[in-house]
């Protein structure tokens, strides 16, 4: 019998990621064969995104391109689009199987039930294999902590597509962590869809003396003491994380100094028609206590212009947020109205080149934000972790605040997945992760 082979084409967010990395690694227990997405496959599974218009476009194109290369395969779509638009993914003649986020844990399961139904000539084989995570490569790897948002910002249609806060019990978490640790791991990059908010649906905050996230890492920073590893954060919310909780968190041991903060908009007026539950200033203190703890403490965030009602001057102030604020990476995007979400009904809806003119200003000042900040490195030393060759044999390397490096091959010595000084230069600075 043939193997059946399998590929996923993920969009989105780093907790879609990791989702994919553990559906791989269901597959493979149960026998099926991972393969890259531009190779041919049995099941083309897409693990789509919705946050915008344009994710949604993306998402119908992965699909249509799936069906193109293989015209025999079983596609299935997961994730957020079919929980939002479900009759819109329905309608694509590409798709066999449409799956929502709820059912992500069990995918591998139910498409295996679906093709004994359909498709009985696509089965795994009998032997379930012991295969390592494909993803990761034994050097970094994804963990899961909290799915799910309870914050509804008016523009956000990810809390009706993810559903309210959902906690891993802190016990398996640091059960998940200590096996990767074990298996040769030495960085954890802990995701949530709002991660601030880890512990919010099985403990009240007012009977809480710390941030429940600060008791998990503190639990997660202390796992092994004589191995050298470090946590890195996903996205942490400053709607919900204070400048102080975020000063006690980065000053744990292992800690990356790099977090995400979504910044959305430097102009307070904006959002509060957001609902944002911030200031400018408010952010801004964040920040601050994070570079007490290191001067370089990456800070990388998002920010959306053309938001219903922004005018010159609020855009103006958002601009000037973000050239002062020293980001080592911005990402913008400009306001796309979700149908459901409040912000689709405010008035003042901007024009669409007023959006793409607000947005390549603000790129450009995002771009020079990220070439100061990385420019403000060099002759510095940042311990690194090596992930390997790339194609032309330069070290890969990744510093502990998110700076990608490139080592030439006769100017290093360094032994895969080990940390290491590194004097950073030039010519080996790439960009941010």
């Amino acid at each position: 019998m043939t193997q059946t082979t399998v590929s996923i084409a993920t969009l989105g967010c780093k907790v879609n990621h990791q989702e994919s990395e553990k559906l791989a690694d269901d597959f493979n227990g149960l026998g099926f064969t991972i393969v890259e997405q531009n190779e041919p496959a049995d099941i083309c599974i897409i693990n789509s995104c919705t946050v915008t218009s344009m994710a949604d476009a993306k998402t119908r194109q992965r699909i249509r391109q799936a069906r193109s290369k293989n015209p025999d395969a079983f596609v299935c779509v997961i994730g957020c689009m079919p929980e939002v638009s479900h009759d819109a993914v329905s309608a694509m003649e590409e798709v066999n199987l449409i799956l929502g986020s709820a059912e992500k844990e069990r995918t591998a399961a139910l498409i295996v039930r679906q093709l004994a139904m359909t498709r009985k000539e696509l089965s795994p084989t009998t032997t379930a294999t012991a295969a390592a995570p494909r993803y990761g490569g034994r050097t970094r790897a994804f963990l899961k902590a909290e799915d799910g948002c309870d914050r509804y910002c008016a523009y956000c249609i990810i809390p009706y597509a993810r559903g309210p806060v959902r906690s891993k019990p802190a016990d398996e978490i640091v059960s998940e962590a200590t096996g990767l640790l074990s298996s040769g791991y030495r960085e954890i990059i802990l995701t949530g869809i709002n991660l601030a908010r880890y512990g919010a649906d099985f403990i009240a905050q007012a009977e809480s003396d710390s941030l429940p996230l600060y008791k998990l890492l503190k639990q997660l920073t202390d796992l092994d003491r004589a191995r050298e590893y470090r946590i890195r954060l996903g996205s942490l919310e400053p709607t919900v994380i204070s400048a102080g909780e975020a000063h006690a968190i980065a000053a744990l041991p292992r800690i990356c100094p790099q977090f995400h903060l979504s910044l959305q908009s430097g102009s307070d007026r904006t959002l509060k028609a957001m609902e944002r539950r911030y200031t400018a200033e408010d952010y801004l203190d964040i920040i601050s206590a994070l570079r007490e703890i290191d001067p370089n403490f990456a800070v990388t965030t998002d920010v959306i212009v053309g938001f219903p009602g922004e005018t010159d001057e609020d855009f103006s102030e958002s601009l000037a947020f973000v050239e002062r604020a020293g980001f080592a990476k911005v990402h913008i995007f400009p306001y796309s109205a979700r149908e459901g979400t409040r912000a689709a009904n405010l008035p003042g809806q901007i024009p669409e080149s007023i959006k793409k003119a607000r947005a390549a200003a603000m790129q450009e000042a995002g771009n020079r934000s990220a070439k100061s900040y990385l420019d403000g490195h060099i002759g510095q030393s940042r311990r690194t972790l090596a992930l390997g060759p790339d194609k032309t044999g330069a070290l890969r390397g990744l510093t502990d605040n998110g700076i990608d490096v490139r080592i030439p091959q006769k100017a290093y010595d360094f032994p895969h997945n080990e940390f290491f000084d590194l004097i950073l230069t030039p010519e080996i600075v790439r960009k941010f992760e």
